[in-house]
This record gives structure tokens, C-alpha cells and sequence, in this order.
């Protein structure tokens, strides 16, 4: 069975480029030139466009990288769970950092050429930051493949920034979750229960959507459905118990983050969305 998380690491167990060399060995293709380069910035468009139909994007394959695409980590979405991207920031980026930082370290010892000294410290500089990126918004995060390809990937638009289009496609769409466009969605009431449970009580089909009917509303012997006068659960004891001070911090860390790639601490207009 292939690793649900792949990485651009020549050298890791998992890395993408060998893990499709081999395939295409086994598969008798031939010899596969390159494949590292053009995995990393050519395979990711081509597979939104490639699973696009009409209006509606659905890749199974997500990568999230550096600005430069000089490191990536493919995710598989069939094979998310709420831990994926704690294991991406622990097991991989983290490592990753630890390592290269290692390695300009020795450069600078052993007196390397000041170009090879220069690039490894950018390649480092990007790494610490996709790092910060991942810890930002890894307590967010919490898949659910009912919401939908794009609402599940729009919290890590950050994430994507090798990818200008689809990264402005995932903001949109996150920008709308902050605005309430978008509560029946189980991400909605994970990041935002104080204000989708209380639209519950008035709308029905977004008290169906998150398993709250029977607590809002009563079917009368006409089979109508209308509110309840008083809720079988108060709305505080249901706000509190789908609320959680990790996600709380998270969503203001993510709303203060300065603009990607901005630096000097510059922030864009809206910032990280109005989590």
C-alpha cells in the first residue's frame, strides 16, 4: 500500500519522485527524466485540471509547498484523518528543517562558497516558514469529505503558494466560510459553533445538516415542523461542548498571520481571513 503522505525529498522513504520512478519500472514505461523538477511545479495544475468539471474542482492529490516549490508534501484525500497535518508538521516539515539547518550549518564551518552558503540559507528561510504555516493552521483542520474538495482545502490556502490560481480560489472560498456562506458545512461548526449552532434553531435544514433537529424542532400532526418553544438542550451547553480553546487561538493566530510571503510582519487587508 503507498504512504498517504508523500514528500519532495530525494532520499526520504517517502519521497514522490522515487515512489513514481519505481512505478514507472514496474510498469515498464521506461526511462522517467526529471521527474523531480516537474513533480514539483507541473503536476499540481495539470491534476486540478484534470479533475475539474464544469464549475466544480475535486484533486485527490494535495500539494502544499513553499513559495519556490523547492519542498513539497503531498497529501492523499482518501486517506485524511484530523491528525494528517500534526504528522506532516511533526514527521516531516519539522524534521526536514532540523536537517537542512544542520547543513548550513557545516557549509559555514567548512567555509563553502558564499552562493552555495546563500542558497542553502533561503532554502532553510523557506522551510522555517512553511513550518510556521503548517503549526498556524494544523489545529483547524479537521476533514470531512461530505463538505466538499474546496471547503476542506481552503483553511491551508496559505499552503499553496506555488500555485497563484488556486491558491486565490481557496481564499475566496475561505473568505466566504468566515462570513457564515457556508454553515452547513461540518468544518463551519467546528471553527465557528457559538455561531452556527444558534442559526440552527431558526433555519431546519442547517439543524439537519449538524444532527440538531429533534433538539430545535417538532414535527406537529399536519407534518410540519416548527421550532421548539424551549430547546431539549440550552444553546450554551451546546456551544460549549463543540467548542475548544486550541481552535480558538488558531483561528486568532490565523486572523493576526501576516500576508504569505509579505515579511516585515506586513499584513494583507483582510490578513488571514476573518477567523
Amino acid at each position: 500500500m503507498p504512504p498517504d503522505i508523500l514528500v519532495d525529498d530525494v532520499g526520504h522513504t517517502n519521497d514522490i519522485g522515487t515512489h513514481v520512478v519505481n512505478a514507472a519500472v514496474r510498469a515498464k514505461i521506461g526511462e522517467v527524466r526529471s521527474v523531480q523538477s516537474w513533480l514539483a511545479r507541473n503536476f499540481f495544475p495539470l491534476h486540478v485540471k484534470m479533475y475539474s468539471k464544469s464549475r466544480r474542482k475535486a484533486p485527490i492529490y494535495w500539494q502544499l509547498a513553499t513559495a519556490s516549490a523547492s519542498y513539497s508534501v503531498w497529501l492523499y484525500i482518501h486517506a485524511f484523518t484530523n491528525d494528517t497535518l500534526f504528522r506532516v508538521q511533526n514527521d516531516y516539515v519539522a524534521l526536514k528543517l532540523e536537517l537542512e539547518e544542520r547543513r548550513l550549518e557545516t557549509l559555514r564551518r567548512e567555509g563553502a562558497k558564499r552562493k552555495e552558503v546563500a542558497a542553502q540559507e533561503v532554502f532553510v528561510d523557506e522551510i522555517r516558514t512553511f513550518l510556521d504555516e503548517v503549526k498556524r493552521v494544523a489545529p483547524l483542520w479537521r476533514p470531512n469529505l461530505d463538505d466538499g474538495v474546496i471547503i476542506n482545502f481552503a483553511p491551508l490556502w496559505r499552503l499553496v503558494p506555488q500555485h497563484k490560481a488556486w491558491q486565490k480560489e481557496l481564499k475566496a472560498t475561505w473568505d466566504a466560510l468566515c462570513e457564515g456562506k457556508y454553515d452547513w458545512a461540518h468544518l463551519a461548526m467546528h471553527l465557528w459553533p457559538e455561531r452556527v449552532v444558534p442559526k440552527c434553531a431558526t433555519d431546519r435544514s442547517l439543524a439537519i445538516a449538524h444532527g440538531l433537529e429533534e433538539l430545535f424542532w417538532i414535527e406537529g400532526g399536519d407534518g410540519k415542523w416548527t421550532p421548539r418553544k424551549t430547546p431539549t438542550r440550552t444553546l450554551d451547553e451546546l456551544v460549549r461542548e463543540r467548542s475548544s480553546p486550541a481552535v480558538q487561538a488558531a483561528r486568532e493566530s490565523l486572523r493576526n498571520a501576516p500576508a504569505p510571503g509579505g515579511g516585515g510582519g506586513k499584513r494583507s487587508k483582510r490578513g488571514g481571513g476573518d477567523a
